[in-house]
């Protein structure tokens, strides 16, 4: 992907603490990263486990972890496969070991407490959409849009769980970049918003034009509504509709 086309890729970041959160005084535990190279975009949107005391921090680092993994496979050339992101998995988790073996002895806890989170990444190059989930979130493809989970018992799958003995197999949408003319990646918490809502944020221009409108948009809908019946003199509470942490990276650009 040459720079001119990386350019012409719209991207838009939004992130919010959940309506549940906010009451509890806890912070939001997504995270989300974009990486511009001149050989594609690489993207990611990491939920941290709301039971971790501090998962957002593993969040964060694996949003980064990963943009910068796909952007390291995206200059080698070539189509992604999805053996591809098994081996971009391994090499996260790789660089996870090393900040997990910095914070503490027992890896097991280091994980409960700050590296259970879950994945759901993308590469975008002049021929390809390429997209990976580890765990639940919400995908979009054009018009096809993807929720996966809840899963059972509320505990989707992690990344990190690799390192004692858990494996699950990543779930890989490979699309050629023709087809569509737009990507989203969410976290679970944009369930509520597949649909119009949804839609209506990925059509809108100032999505894309202010950086801070997306947040901006988040942040109303994860907050509670008061309708107001001046003729009966009474008004009635709505509750939010985002009652878990949002994020979402959208990307669109012209078809082909």
């Amino acid at each position: 992907m040459d720079t001119n086309d990386a350019e012409r890729v719209q991207l838009a970041v939004g992130s919010v603490v959940g309506a549940r959160h906010r009451r509890l005084g806890r912070p939001n535990q997504d995270a989300a990263a974009t990486l511009r190279s001149p050989h594609g975009l690489a993207l990611a949107v990491c939920d941290g486990c709301g039971s971790g005391a501090r998962s957002e921090i593993g969040a964060a680092l694996g949003a980064r972890l990963w943009t910068v993994a796909i952007a390291e496979r995206l200059a080698d050339g070539g189509a992604l496969t999805a053996a591809d992101f098994d081996a971009l998995a391994t090499a996260v988790l790789a660089r996870l070991a090393t900040v997990a073996d910095l914070l503490g002895a027992d890896r097991a806890q280091v994980t409960r407490d700050h590296l259970l989170f879950t994945s759901v990444c993308a590469a975008i190059t002049d021929d390809q959409v390429a997209v990976v989930a580890i765990g639940d979130g919400v995908v979009g493809l054009g018009d096809d849009v993807h929720v996966l989970g809840p899963f059972e018992d509320n505990a989707p799958p992690y990344l990190t769980e690799a390192w004692f003995g858990v494996t699950r197999a990543p779930v890989v949408w490979l699309r050629a970049r023709g087809e569509l003319d737009r990507l989203v990646l969410a976290t679970d918490g944009a369930a509520p918003l597949v649909g119009d809502a949804l839609t209506a944020l990925g059509a809108s221009d100032t999505t894309f034009s202010n950086r801070a409108a997306l947040t901006r948009r988040l942040t109303l809908l994860a907050e509670d509504q008061v309708d107001i019946d001046w003729e009966q003199h009474r008004t009635a509470r709505r509750a939010a509709l985002l009652d878990d942490d949002t994020t979402l990276v959208l990307a669109r650009w012209s078809p082909s």
